[in-house]
Formats: C-alpha cells, structure tokens, sequence
C-alpha cells in the first residue's frame, strides 16, 4: 500500500491534498492511504468537521522501504523523520523543486496556489467524479493557501478551479466560510508559546545558511504579538534545538495584509531590514504586503544568501 504524507506541522493544503488523492487514487483502483506527520491545526480541525471527513492518522516513521507519495512539499528536511528509509514514488507540489532521486519517479510540481488545486486538476483531467466533501475539502485548501486569493501565489487558474468545485460543494457564500477558517486559524489561546511558532514552520537552507521560518495567519495580529516575549524566549530556543544559524517568526494579518515579525537574535533582524526593508518598531519588524513566504521571503532571502 502506498502512503501519502504531506510536510511537517501540516497545514489545511497539506491535509486535504493527501486525503483528496487518496480518494483520486482509489478511482483509479490504486489502494494508498493519507498520513499527518504532526497534529492538527485549529483551521484544519474544523475544515474536516464541517464537512464530516475523518482526520487522518498522525505519524513520524512508517516501516522501512515503504512506497511514499509526497504532496504539498518536496524537501527532505520537511518530511518524514526517517525520510531516507523510504521509496519516494511520487510528488504533488506546488513549490520549487529541491529533491534529488535515484530513480525515475512521476513528479507533477505547478505553479498554482496550492497542491489541493492540482490535485483538482487531476479529477477534471481525468472526468473522474468528485464526491461532494472532496469537493468541499479541495475549495478549503485553495482558500487556506491563498488567503482566499488575496496571496500573491494566486493564479486565476485557482480561481477558475474553486468556481467548477463549488458546483459539486455548493458551498453558500465562500468570503463568509473563509472568515471562518480564518477566524479558526486565529484561535491559537490553547497552544502553548512553542506549538504557536511551530504550527506552521519550515527549515530552510540558503547556501549554507540554516533558516527557520514561522507564519502566524490571523484576523487579529494582537493574539501573537501579546505573547511576543515569551516567542522570542522559545524562538532561542528552537534555535539551538535545531541547529539554525537564524530563525524568525511572522504574525501575517490576513485582511490588512501586513507583516510583523519577531527575530531570535540582532544578527538575524539585521539581515530582514537590510533584505525586505523592515520598520523595527521596539524589536518588532514590520512590513506592509510581505504576506507569502513561498513568493516573497524565500526567493529573496535565498538570491541574498546566493550572492
């Protein structure tokens, strides 16, 4: 049986990718099942209850040689902890790819909002009939990814995608379900300093440079930023936990579209007001329309570090 994961700390994109694929792959006859690797957030919890689809099951490690499929992430350091014990057989992703394998493998990376719009892709592609809750739990993706389109990662293709789906979901008013995912994500009151920072993290590395990145997306940027020494306490350290020559958490208030990030030491802070031209409001970065990490800090920071 074929297993499918999505990256650590998954997010809405993540989840919904890899159970819409699993229902794709067993269209076509194909037996596999859709994994978590970590717990899932407040945003993705409700999605999933809202239109009565089981969460899948969370894990770290699956038996050694087992056929993996990644979705939603192509990198090693974002995947299963024991990543090279396993048979990567496939990828969905809609970031750049960073993966290296030893054999031919079926690779479908798109520029679009998220893996769930290519994952929907592939049902119309290929006339297959969407149920209804995967119908609903692809639009749920897409909305989640692209802040209900107001990323800079949206193509009209997104767009496009979400208005044939929402004829099989019937989902009333889209801008009100998507306040309400927001306002879901936004409830973050039960998560301890660390889980916060960690809900939607990724480790990168820039020519040597070893980042940690993490995004807070909320209605109310207050909720993070209240807790901001206890952030930067845990923001040390995870960076030492991880071995990180930086790291940085991002408060990204969604409908306002603004930035506010908090950095683990100076060295790191300096690098961000030098790169994006940061506003240090006492010790808090702050940017208007720096929103996606995909599109916007990650291809910077990586040309900065490159020269």
């Amino acid at each position: 049986m074929k297993s499918i994961i999505g990256h650590q700390n998954p997010d809405t994109d993540t989840v919904c990718s890899a159970i819409a694929y699993q229902k794709f792959l067993a269209v076509k006859g194909l037996e596999s099942k859709a994994f978590a690797l970590g717990e899932i957030n407040n945003e993705t919890k409700m999605v999933l209850k809202k239109f009565k689809v089981d969460s899948p099951e969370v894990i770290n490690k699956l038996p050694e040689n087992s056929e993996i499929i990644l979705v939603d992430h192509n990198e090693e350091g974002q995947s299963i902890e024991n990543f090279k014990d396993l048979n990567v057989i496939e990828i969905i992703d809609h970031h750049k790819a960073n993966i290296q394998t030893d054999k031919p493998i079926k690779i479908h990376i798109e520029p679009l909002g998220s893996s769930c719009s290519i994952i929907a892709k592939k049902f119309l592609a290929k006339k297959f009939e969407i149920p209804r809750e995967i119908a609903q739990i692809l639009i749920a993706g897409i909305i989640s990814d692209t802040l209900f389109f107001r990323s800079p990662t949206t193509t009209k293709e997104d767009k496009n995608l979400v208005e044939k789906l929402n004829k099989i979901a019937k989902i009333e008013k889209l801008e009100k379900f998507s306040l309400e995912m927001f306002d879901a994500k936004s409830d973050v009151k039960n998560l301890s300093t660390e889980k916060l920072i960690k809900a939607d993290y990724k480790k990168f590395d820039f020519s040597g440079h070893k980042f940690g990145i993490g995004l807070m997306e909320t209605t109310n940027k207050d909720f993070g930023l209240e807790r901001k020494e206890e952030i930067l306490k845990y923001l040390k350290k995870i960076k030492t936990e991880d071995n990180l020559e930086a790291i940085c958490f991002s408060v990204i208030d969604i409908l306002k579209r603004e930035n506010y990030t908090l950095c683990s030491g100076e060295k790191e802070k300096e690098v961000l007001k030098k790169v994006f031209d940061f506003e240090d409001n006492d010790g808090v970065l702050f940017k208007k329309g720096l929103i996606s990490r995909k599109k916007e800090i990650i291809p910077i920071l990586e040309n900065y570090f490159n020269k």
